[in-house]
């Protein structure tokens, strides 16, 4: 999917709210932002507001059905799972692919730095749910695949909500390309790296039709085909270390564990996050981040068996 929007000009991109013509019951509200992957505004709907995150169609070989079936069957199976919300609504025509999903004002982000600051307890409260909304999903057949910040939503009440799962986003990336990550995942441009090290790979394994190209920008994953290297399953493992690098941002008052280029070096053994890691005073937050963030990915632990420990 990145190969082929890579060298789109600008003068082709509509504004996002251009994409709410052909769609009843939803009143553009105002843009959210926009990455090179979507466009995000906001809508009224009858029953409240919602997030719209707007796919333009630059290549119609693109297999969309397939996505949209697989977001579909993500809604059947987390229908009961209180802490995850996924899209609730997708709509699909010859202009754009449109997911909905309920507005929460709020993302962790967001919030560790807003007033009134969360206490320890109400993050420890935080914490909880982060593995508990881990549990939720896993047990229920779902991988998240890019749990972050700016996806762990926080409401009023300190309730926390998964969204904005992402099975459509490649399991697999090139460990020697960073347009792959910088196309799917730094959706906020702050570098920060949430995705297990198990995930990053040898770039020699993409072959595509455009690795010629020596454009450095140009994404090498093709989501056209459904490669098995970059659509592989996405392992429960893989959520739990994106977990705990939320969690240790909780408590670090928003200083992350790793960016792009570090967590490359940690999974080559080059670089050790304990000068992060020292900033949790909680012992016990402590030990739990450092099993989940362990480099090898058959060490970690499933979200059970840490809501048991604490």
């Amino acid at each position: 999917m990145g190969n082929q929007l890579a060298g789109i000009a600008p003068s082709q991109i509509l504004s996002v709210d251009s994409y709410f013509s052909d769609i009843h019951d939803f009143e553009y509200d105002k843009s959210l932002g926009s990455t090179r992957f979507f466009k995000v505004a906001r809508a009224k709907h009858r029953e409240g507001l919602v997030v719209v995150k707007v796919f333009a169609i630059q290549d119609p070989s693109l297999p969309l059905t397939n996505y949209k079936q697989e977001l579909e069957e993500l809604k059947i199976r987390l229908c009961s799972s209180q802490n995850c919300l996924p899209f609730q609504k997708f709509t699909l025509n010859e202009k754009a692919a449109l997911l909905f999903r309920q507005f929460v004002r709020d993302n962790l982000y967001d919030r560790i730095s807003t007033r009134p600051f969360l206490n320890n307890i109400e993050k420890r409260w935080i914490a909880f749910q982060i593995l508990l909304l881990g549990d939720q999903a896993h047990k229920s057949g779902v991988r998240h695949g890019d749990i972050k910040t700016e996806n762990v939503m926080v409401t009023s009440w300190n309730w926390v909500l998964l969204t904005d799962f992402a099975s459509f986003k490649p399991t697999y990336l090139p460990e020697d390309n960073p347009a792959d990550f910088n196309y799917f995942f730094d959706t906020s441009r702050r570098r920060t790296c949430y995705i297990a090290p198990e995930r990053f790979v040898d770039g020699s394994t993409f072959s595509t039709e455009l690795e010629s190209i020596k454009d450095p920008s140009t994404p090498l994953v093709d989501l056209t085909n459904n490669n098995q290297r970059t659509r592989g399953d996405l392992k429960r493992a893989m959520d739990i270390f994106s977990a705990g690098c939320v969690i240790a941002e909780l408590f670090t008052e928003g200083v992350p564990l790793f960016d792009f280029s570090q967590l490359l070096a940690y999974k080559k053994g080059q670089f050790s996050p304990d000068q992060v890691m020292g900033k949790i005073e909680d012992s016990s937050i402590r030990q739990l981040v450092t099993q989940m963030i362990c480099r090898e990915p058959e060490k970690r632990l499933v979200a059970e068996d840490y809501l048991k420990q604490q």
